[in-house]
């Protein structure tokens, strides 16, 4: 379960999944104004800091992996009823198939939808800390088309 009593002592803490060096860096200067961020290149290096860090409260994943898809990758943590499952954000291109296969309790966003997905992040902490969700949904609007 997501650690959210700790984030008046700290701010909530994302897994940040992308094997493109790039991309990475760019969602993580978006994302650590309101989190703390861990990056991983890829599903074994996620599932590494899963294992050492059992207080993220959150996972973002791109799709294309180099070692699995983030599809299936999430889909693993559903089955094994891994408690960040239900905080966990698939970052794809929409389509019939993937829809078809999301794991039930996860989130598909398009790629590059980032109002979506700091929106999702703020619905997710919004009970637990109020004033953060706000200022995440502020910073959201900025990204609105």
């Amino acid at each position: 379960m997501p650690n959210f009593e700790a984030t008046a002592a700290r701010p909530p803490l994302v897994l940040l999944v992308d094997p493109i060096l790039a991309s990475r860096h760019s969602m993580w200067r978006i994302l650590s104004r309101g989190f703390g961020v861990l990056e991983a290149q890829s599903a074994s290096a996620a599932r590494a800091w899963m294992a050492r860090r059992p207080d993220i409260d959150a996972l973002v994943v791109e799709d294309d992996l180099p070692d699995e898809r983030g599809l299936d990758f999430v889909r693993g943590l559903v089955n094994a009823r891994h408690p960040i499952a239900a905080r966990a954000i698939v970052l794809a291109k929409p389509n019939a198939a993937a829809l078809a296969t999301m794991p039930l309790g996860a989130t598909l966003l398009e790629r590059g939808d980032l109002r979506g997905l700091l929106s999702k992040l703020a619905t997710w902490i919004l009970t637990h800390n109020a004033m953060l969700a706000r200022s995440l949904l502020r910073e959201a609007e900025r990204f609105r088309s």
